[in-house]
């Protein structure tokens, strides 16, 4: 992998990592050990999920209706996962609801933005 494609996957595992722990705040997450566990599910999936992504976009070429398959795929994988840490882990409230709105509130909240950069 270049070193562009790595600085981008940190910045995505970051800007994540930054966007579900607000997320965790505003759904009135408590306890510093929730959080951790919470950064942790994020580094487990958040990294896997962009490789299998730019592996189909790039090199497979992938593009449009496949991709927003392989996107929701992807993305509905790491909901499932972190929703399983979650629900063992931490006494988050709704552990599925809670790893389904966050999962999407980073998402879209990395699409708003990748528009802004275009």
């Amino acid at each position: 992998m270049t070193a562009d494609i790595l600085s981008s996957m940190g910045y995505a595992l970051l800007l994540t990592v930054l966007l579900e722990g607000l997320f965790g705040v505003i759904w009135g997450v408590r306890g510093g050990r929730n959080y951790i566990i919470m950064l942790l599910a994020n580094v487990m999936t958040n990294p896997l999920v962009n490789v299998i992504h730019s592996f189909f976009a790039y090199e497979l070429r992938l593009s449009g209706f496949a991709m927003v398959l392989i996107t929701a795929v992807l993305e509905f994988a790491a909901v499932i996962a972190e929703w399983l840490v979650y629900k063992s882990r931490t006494d988050i409230k709704r552990p599925f609801l809670f790893s389904l709105c966050a999962n999407g509130f980073s998402f879209l909240c990395g699409i708003i933005i990748n528009i802004f950069l275009r």
